[in-house]
């Protein structure tokens, strides 16, 4: 079920995602770098995405668009909120905890954003 009291078809997970955990490295001058690699167990898996509408923002006479989705992903125990998805090229970073629906560790409802432009 999902948070509406539905219950989540499997058959609605067709988008592959790749799953992704921050790591730190360090740069040719030995500086640390924040980066991102795959996970290094079964990072693609299959979501549900519904996407929800975007802002845009000027500042500074910059523009920045800050799009949101909710994904639905079968449960594991290795996700939490430090992580991100990536599709294509897009890196979709977690906004909060993703909640193991009504607790029944089958599924993850998980909200992504992903920002754009100058920031």
């Amino acid at each position: 079920m999902n948070l509406n009291g539905r219950m989540t078809n499997p058959g609605e997970l067709r988008t592959l995602v790749t799953l992704q955990t921050p790591t730190i490295t360090k740069d040719a001058g030995g500086a640390q770098v924040d980066s991102w690699s795959n996970f290094a167990t079964n990072p693609a898996v299959y979501a549900k995405i519904v996407y929800a509408h975007g802002q845009e923002s000027v500042r500074d006479d910059a523009l920045k668009t800050t799009n949101r989705m909710t994904l639905t992903i079968r449960y594991r125990s290795d996700l939490n909120s430090t992580h991100a998805i990536l599709i294509g090229s897009d890196r979709w970073k977690f906004i909060g905890t993703p909640d193991d629906i009504q607790n029944r560790h089958e599924y993850f409802e998980i909200q992504a954003e992903l920002v754009t432009g100058s920031l």
